[in-house]
């Protein structure tokens, strides 16, 4: 085969995770957007882990054990909280039957502090990937029943091995099976089957091979793609209570990831970059990279190896992002995303599964300090917090600023694109939340949606709650507007059909009362195809541009 015709093979497996940032073609002509209300300042948190001398968490603090400055200039503390990590008694009874929800406490749990391990092998060598994944699994066998930690891989899609919601003694029980997905090679195979294609696949992970125009698109797809699968995360997390980490086990990302121009592509990323770092701040979620390269002392370096004393390497601060060149680009780039959400960042170590432990062990207990900026401009520069201790040996850690950055313009685009990523988003967005109540059943005579009498359908009750939810008030009216997308999927994960309705909200007073105290019930039949195995129902509000997503599984009902 063709050395450009296996390459390309390879990009193709790859271009179907950047077409989650792949906005969809737009319409012929869109509905007006509504008016939206800003607000003029906001409130912004930080996530404070507080630690002893000794390293052990400082417990017991309170407000005024903390002082707070922005730019050089006092804050005042307007809220404060504190959360160690565990899973606190269920909120709320068990749901009724067929009945699904995105809202953690309305499924009778309550979890602070979880952990997602992002297992990134698109960004990583093939060299190194079977160490990464032995690495993980070393670190799986290790953890507690009562331990909340959601297991991912990236690997040309964003795939769910575990997710934090469900019981990890569950997911041990079932290890065998996730060994052998996650290590993913076959016993047959020799290790120098694959040595040419792994060889062409390394030098496009590089940006080297090829023709420019070839390197510009595979680089600009994985760059796009990995950010994608970040949002996705902060949007599944977003409403999980507390600081939550994300450690993110990647090896390939010197130079590309959104900080310098490279290869000739003509472009940064740095707004991708910044948006992605927003969401992430807004969910509280705080990256962990770990460098899935092991000890790289010389390039021909084999993280397999045993390693010698101080193979562990912690940065506790962060270089300027793009300083040097090579392996220094590469760590730069995992510091500076590290330092700007407030979590470490690990390299130069053959002890992979230590590095995820510690990352783990950071949010035993976290503070979580709000504060309305002083003086908010909107001005789209990058404001340093400083937050002191006023308790004498008490070290902090937390997130190095915030982006003052004004809320969105609605605008078509963007709202085609978070339609879609949210669709195909193997996890739950949880900034709008979603309720659905869910049952077969057969069209009447006369059906008004225009189906044949007794044609299989399904009847839905989905309740949007109201937070989230941005309405402008017009003399004695409540003006919104919500997009409402369903999709059948089959056993494959094939669309079938794709409905999306524009609701167009206007609420007189009784009504907006009855919405703020329990939510918006929707209700719709839709044409059931016999090929349908699940249901992806997404939610958009326009006026603030939030989101929730559900799956309904059909089978069984």
């Amino acid at each position: 085969m063709h050395r450009s015709a296996r390459l390309a093979r390879v990009l193709f497996a790859l271009t179907i995770a950047a077409g989650v940032a792949q906005s969809q073609t737009a319409p012929d002509q869109a509905p007006a957007a509504p008016p939206v209300i800003t607000a003029t300042t906001r409130l912004v948190q930080v996530s404070v882990i507080a630690k002893e001398k000794g390293g052990e968490p400082a417990a017991a603090m309170k407000a005024e054990d903390f002082r707070v400055l922005v730019d050089g200039r006092p804050q005042k503390i307007s809220f404060f909280s504190s959360e160690s990590t565990g899973v606190s008694p269920a909120t709320s009874a068990p749901l009724p039957p067929n009945t699904y929800t995105n809202i953690l406490g309305a499924r009778g749990q309550a979890i602070n502090g979880i952990t997602v391990v992002l297992l990134d092998l698109v960004n990583t060598r093939m060299a190194d990937r079977m160490y990464a994944r032995q690495q993980l699994i070393k670190y799986l066998e290790e953890i507690q029943p009562q331990d909340r930690i959601g297991v991912y891989v990236f690997s040309g899609r964003l795939r769910v091995l575990h997710d934090y919601t469900a019981d990890m003694s569950d997911f041990q029980k079932k290890l065998a099976d996730a060994k052998s997905r996650l290590i993913g090679v076959s016993a047959t195979e020799t290790p120098g089957a694959l040595d040419r294609e792994q060889s062409e696949f390394d030098m496009a992970l590089q940006g080297r091979g090829g023709p420019p125009q070839e390197r510009q698109f595979y680089l600009r797809n994985r760059i796009l793609g990995t950010l994608a699968v970040f949002k996705f995360i902060a949007n599944h997390l977003e409403r999980v209570p507390g600081r939550k980490n994300l450690i993110w086990v990647s090896g390939a990302f010197p130079e590309i990831f959104g900080y310098q121009h490279t290869n000739g592509m003509g472009e940064d990323f740095m707004d991708e970059v910044d948006s992605t770092v927003r969401a992430l701040s807004q969910a509280n979620v705080a990256v962990y990279p770990i460098d899935a390269r092991g000890l790289t002392p010389s390039p021909g370096f084999d993280a397999s190896r045993p390693t010698g004393p101080g193979a562990p390497g912690r940065i506790p601060t962060a270089p300027r992002a793009g300083a040097g060149g090579g392996q220094n680009a590469a760590h730069a780039t995992m510091d500076d995303l590290a330092h700007r959400t407030g979590g470490h960042a690990f390299y130069n170590t053959n002890d992979l599964a230590r590095a995820i432990h510690e990352a783990v062990a950071d949010s035993t207990l976290t503070y979580t300090i709000g504060f309305y900026p002083a003086d908010e401009k909107n001005d789209r520069e990058f404001h340093k917090i400083k937050i002191e201790a006023v308790r004498g040996h008490v070290s902090l850690h937390y997130r190095s600023g915030y982006l003052d950055v004004p809320p969105a313009a609605p605008d078509e685009r963007r709202r085609l694109l978070q339609l879609h990523d949210a669709l195909w988003s193997p996890l739950d967005a949880t900034e709008l939340g979603l309720t659905v109540h869910a049952a077969r059943s057969t069209a009447p005579p006369n059906s008004s949606a225009g189906m044949p009498a007794g044609a299989p359908t399904l009847d839905l009750l989905v309740t949007i709650q109201p937070d989230g939810v941005q309405l402008k008030q017009d003399g004695d009216r409540y003006d919104g507007r919500i997009d409402l997308l369903m999709v059948q999927r089959d056993s494959q994960g094939n669309q079938i059909n794709s409905p999306l309705d524009t609701i167009e909200l206007k609420m007189l007073p009784e009504t907006y009362r009855k919405f703020t105290a329990s939510g918006l019930p929707l209700r719709r039949t839709l044409p059931l195809s016999p090929r349908a195995d699940s249901l992806r129902i997404v939610a958009r509000d326009a006026g603030s541009g939030m989101i929730g997503s559900l799956t309904v599984p059909l089978k069984g009902l």
